[in-house]
């Protein structure tokens, strides 16, 4: 496993990047798995989409991805603080 981030000279300990790859396989299951029921509840009809354009998938994996953001959310204020600062970066 590689520990370094993408700013060079910085690292990141091997046991946080090790959550990092278990967070985020966990995310892009929970993604799949929402953004095909989201595709199948009757809320949009595909047909309305084009199978050789990625509108559909883009509109169902956001929408999965914003229902999906506060179950991976921190608590703590602070902590959602520092998400936010983040953000600028």
């Amino acid at each position: 496993m590689n520990n370094t981030s993408h700013k060079e000279g910085n690292t990141m300990k091997a046991e946080h990047e090790a959550k990092i790859h278990e967070l985020v396989n966990t995310l892009a299951s929970s993604i799949k798995i929402k953004a095909m029921a989201l595709g199948s509840s009757g809320g949009i009809d595909e047909d309305d989409y084009s199978v050789d354009e990625y509108v559909l998938a883009k509109i169902l994996v956001t929408a999965a991805v914003e229902d999906l953001k506060d179950v991976y959310m921190p608590f703590g204020s602070a902590d959602r603080k520092t998400v936010k600062n983040l953000k600028h970066f």
